[in-house]
């Protein structure tokens, strides 16, 4: 190779090294440890607890999208459906399947009857005062 090849070349190399240093662009840094990291969620309770949490967690939970929608037609007070005390199970497996308002309808590939049964039972009774409709 010749000198003057060589010389283009080294001049190269340095500049593709200090060229992003010159724009302002900083190296990549590794991301620094959270020293406060979140804490975990809590276990659910019950099966009920974990099966509402795995299939309606994303619209149903403080600032999900249904709880908004409900706190708007109901009121910030009925919005949240794991602290209501008033659903009943029928009425819950009926707005699943059926749909209401901005919530779609949710099919059985979805919520199998068996999850869905677990998830309006546990809605239906697990707060005090709640009066599950027996069958």
């Amino acid at each position: 190779m010749s000198n003057r090849r060589l010389l283009v070349v080294a001049a190269a190399a340095a500049l593709l090294t200090v060229a992003p240093r010159l724009a302002g662009v900083a190296e990549a840094q590794p991301a620094p440890a959270t020293p406060n990291p979140a804490p975990a969620a809590p276990k659910p309770s019950s099966p009920g607890e974990a099966t509402f949490l795995a299939k309606c967690r994303y619209c149903h939970v403080e600032m999900g999208p249904g709880t908004l929608t409900l706190a708007k037609r109901l009121g910030p007070d009925q919005a949240l459906l794991a602290r209501r005390t008033d659903l009943d199970a029928d009425y819950v497996k009926a707005i699943v399947r059926n749909g209401l308002n901005t919530m779609p309808a949710i099919n059985r590939v979805e919520v199998s009857d068996k999850e869905l049964d677990t998830i309006a039972t546990w809605l239906a009774t697990h707060n005090k005062g709640a009066k599950p409709k027996r069958k």
